[in-house]
């Protein structure tokens, strides 16, 4: 307990701090308004184009695609907002010695190295995803209710996924000495998660459930929230982001004995 009530006390204030940055350059936060509103509504144009030729896409309705791009988008945007600017200057950290400072501090080095920089700006992506959500759960077939603070948990799993992948593709810095390569290939995959999954072949399907699981992000909290889900998908799920993050535990501690510091 005594630890997590430290981790917390550092977080606020790391809050605090982004809180204060983001206040000084406003123009900055109504720029990354404007450019969420742009992609927002270039998903949308795209199956409203779709659904202008075709009633449903894959066993999916025109309401249950937006409500789909609700969860998305409120799912990104907790990643994007907590943790997608510490991944911007994560190779940084290793290149150029930063990590060094980080490696003495009396907390964890990773919760330091992915919770420094928070990017409040994404939180209006968040109220628009949960608007969306709002305005076409009921047409989708989301019955609300106690099912609210269910969603909260698939955002959660949403936000988790995108973490673990991102990171997956990022510790490869250790071994580099850039991975800008590594972190455009994790973007083009990342593709996958605005779709439905049930769009994709069998293989590509197959793919993104499993070794590249983008489907947690967005594609399974939608369905589960809309249809459940059966044990063994519940099972597949938890094993793949186990096997995940027991994998990133293991490359981390690998990086760190690899890492030279700015002194050596």
């Amino acid at each position: 307990m005594n630890t997590l009530a430290k981790l917390l006390r550092v977080y606020a204030v790391q809050i605090k701090n982004n809180f204060v940055r983001e206040a000084v350059y406003r123009v900055n936060f109504l720029a990354g308004m404007a450019t969420d509103v742009v992609w927002i509504g270039v998903e949308f144009t795209l199956f409203t184009v779709i659904y202008a030729n075709v009633p449903q896409l894959a066993g999916w309705t025109k309401p249950q695609v937006y409500f789909f791009l609700g969860i998305f988008f409120a799912s990104d945007a907790l990643f994007t907002t907590f943790f997608q600017r510490n991944f911007w200057n994560f190779s940084d950290l290793v290149n150029k010695g930063e990590l060094d400072i980080l490696l003495t501090k009396p907390v964890h080095p990773l919760f330091l190295a992915l919770t420094r920089w928070i990017n409040l700006t994404n939180l209006f992506n968040l109220a628009l995803g949960l608007g969306i959500v709002v305005r076409f759960g009921p047409e989708a077939g989301f019955q609300g209710g106690w099912r609210w603070l269910v969603l909260a948990m698939w955002l959660l799993v949403g936000m988790s996924t995108q973490l673990l992948l991102r990171f997956a593709f990022s510790i490869w810095i250790f071994w580099t000495e850039r991975s800008w390569a590594i972190t455009r290939m994790y973007y083009q995959f990342f593709q996958f998660a605005t779709k439905p999954d049930t769009l994709y072949p069998k293989m590509i399907r197959y793919l993104i459930l499993t070794a590249l699981p983008f489907a947690f992000i967005s594609s399974i909290p939608a369905r589960a929230l809309l249809h459940g889900l059966s044990w063994g998908e519940y099972a597949g799920l938890a094993a793949v982001l186990g096997c995940f993050l027991a994998f990133n535990t293991v490359m981390w501690r690998l990086g760190l004995k690899r890492y030279q510091s700015a002194s050596s």
